[in-house]
């Protein structure tokens, strides 16, 4: 979204898919940023909801702060997902203190959200972009989809947002660009394996469908 401008051409695509398609169910996926120093790269985050976080572009929308909730999708292969995982843990960081786990977030819990920032932003251990308390992960998209089905109404199909964390939050050292740059180079090395969990994690849950 950061690099959309004054417009949201996301919403046409968005809505247009829907209108072609009819989908029952519609998953909105990919990497982000983890927000909390308890998430680790390969984690999958399961939200049912979405929200805004905008300061530049879009500060003075009405949505800049909206958030938006849908029904919590089935679980029922999400033991199996974590299994699978196993194929794909060789290829994320060696450092990392555990497996892979698969985060699933409550219809309510807004503080456990997937948040759609329109600046590029990623979580520091002094909070630098203000992102802790906001959600569990951050990345400049999926909001769109929740703010595309409030507009629908009753006709929008169920929806949720499976996002992969791709860099944890970073320390605070050195500057902000260094700091930046550490995250870029973390997404670059780990972004594309973190991104077969949460592939898995879509394969479970239309499985479930």
């Amino acid at each position: 979204m950061s690099q959309d401008g004054p417009q949201l051409p996301n919403i046409d695509v968005w809505t247009q898919i829907i209108d072609d398609v009819q989908p029952n169910l519609v998953i909105t996926t990919g990497t982000a940023g983890g927000i909390g120093k308890q998430f680790e790269v390969g984690d999958v985050v399961v939200s049912p909801v979405v929200r805004f976080d905008c300061t530049s572009k879009f500060k003075r929308e009405p949505f800049r702060d909206a958030h938006y909730s849908n029904t919590v999708p089935n679980a029922k292969y999400f033991a199996t997902a974590k299994r699978l995982f196993k194929a794909d843990v060789g290829q994320l960081p060696k450092d990392k203190t555990r497996p892979p786990k698969i985060v699933r977030t409550a219809t309510n819990a807004i503080r456990h959200s997937v948040v759609t920032t329109d600046f590029f932003g990623f979580d520091t251990s002094d909070d630098h972009y203000h992102l802790q308390g906001l959600g569990d992960v951050s990345e400049m998209g999926d909001a769109i989809l929740g703010l595309v089905a409030k507009k629908m109404g009753d006709m929008a199909p169920r929806w949720v947002a499976v996002r992969n964390v791709s860099d944890p939050q970073i320390k605070a050292q050195g500057s902000i660009r260094e700091q930046a740059a550490l995250a870029a180079l973390i997404y670059k090395g780990f972004g594309r394996w973190s991104s077969v969990c949460s592939a898995i994690v879509c394969w479970a849950i239309m499985a479930a469908e």
